[in-house]
């Protein structure tokens, strides 16, 4: 006779603690962590101009999204760019890239909408493949009724460490080798919430604390 009420009671007690001992079995798997500059990669001199934004535009201007006083860097042949908008009337975007001689290897043409916000420029299939150890300038204008305002950024191809290319490839990882556009856009592709908030806290880190809530638009398929 007691042992049916022993038995409902060991069966109550599993169910109670079950969410707390699922919680503690599967742990967030969102650890923060910060991005790691590599020494020694300053901005090429002999470019075409630095990061800029146009001249006539005197507040909430397009910005590239790169640190300061460092060349952006890629592991990938096709790397992606990202920049902001601000609000404005509907346009569009030329895209082009320079090589280390200045001359252009690459252009297209894209719309941009209304909505300000972040923009993901994947560089095309029929773009010419970056070379390791090389420097490139990327430039994009923005013409709508309102105006013209132009963009550049830089970036530089590099190899990964054979450690770090033995295994998979993540947002940390390219953090930890200094290799901003790659860890942005492993971050943008990655839907989860954990992703949105680390990418806020990385613009944050190197200035960009007005614009890092802003949303990522949908973009940009070329248009020739």
């Amino acid at each position: 006779m007691i042992a049916k009420p022993l038995l409902v009671s060991s069966l109550l007690l599993a169910v109670l603690l079950a969410p707390s001992l699922e919680s503690s079995a599967n742990p967030s798997q969102f650890q923060r962590f910060f991005y790691k500059p590599r020494t020694g990669m300053g901005i090429p001199q002999n470019s075409l101009g630095g990061t800029t934004r146009s001249d006539s535009c005197k507040s909430n201007c397009p910005i590239v999204l790169v640190p300061a006083d460092t060349i952006p860097l890629t592991a990938s042949a096709k790397p992606s760019f990202l920049f902001y908008v601000p609000s404005m009337k509907e346009g569009k975007a030329l895209f082009q890239l320079f090589d280390q001689q200045d001359d252009k290897v690459f252009q297209t043409t894209f719309d941009l909408t209304a909505t300000g916000g972040i923009v993901q420029f994947n560089l095309p299939n029929d773009a010419p493949n970056l070379e390791t150890g090389k420097n490139y300038q990327w430039r994009v204008v923005i013409r709508n009724t309102e105006g013209t305002n132009e963009l550049k950024g830089f970036v530089r191809r590099v190899s990964l460490s054979a450690k770090v290319n033995s295994q998979p490839q993540t947002a940390e990882t390219y953090a930890q080798e200094g290799i901003w556009l790659d860890m942005l856009k492993t971050l943008v592709d990655d839907k989860a919430p954990e992703a949105t908030v680390q990418m806020r806290e990385l613009l944050k880190s190197v200035k960009f604390e007005a614009i890092a809530n802003q949303p990522l638009l949908k973009c940009c398929k070329p248009i020739n």
